[in-house]
């Protein structure tokens, strides 16, 4: 059974737009010990949901879990990075705004603002999912 995640991404300079041309985002560089720990429960075939606040705090798509999670070269100590694949984008990316009407006090934006990786529930995933407000999703595989 997939477990489901809101990854947020921790870069400044990259956009949904260079996870769709890159096919594969590599989330690297996480630095909580929270996250780590997410990050060691991921499987392959999990989805996430990718966040940008850089982009206008919004979530733009759906990603699944491609790797197992492995030693993060970019740190001498033994913290933890993750690859995944998009697999959807939402025609229209859900915002921050209406992620805190859904929810009101869902702990993943109020007491969890920092953490880059948070699991979620399968209805919160799917409430966020279902929220786009076509209901039209474009694939890209």
């Amino acid at each position: 059974m997939p477990k489901y995640w809101f990854i947020r991404s921790p870069y400044k300079s990259r956009t949904w737009q260079d996870v769709l041309m890159q096919d594969v985002f590599k989330l690297y560089g996480i630095r909580s010990h929270a996250a780590k720990s997410n990050i060691a429960q991921m499987q392959k075939e999990d989805k996430a949901l990718w966040y940008c606040s850089r982009q206008g705090k919004k979530v733009f798509g759906i990603m699944t879990v491609f790797s197992e999670p492995y030693t993060d070269t970019t740190s001498s100590k033994a913290w933890l990075a993750i690859d995944f694949k998009p697999v959807k984008t939402f025609a229209d990316a859900v915002t921050l705004v209406e992620l805190n009407n859904m929810f009101n006090e869902m702990s993943i934006f109020l007491k969890q603002q920092r953490i880059a990786v948070t699991q979620l529930t399968k209805t919160e995933f799917e409430t966020i999912v279902n929220y786009d407000r076509t209901n039209d999703l474009v694939d890209f595989l």
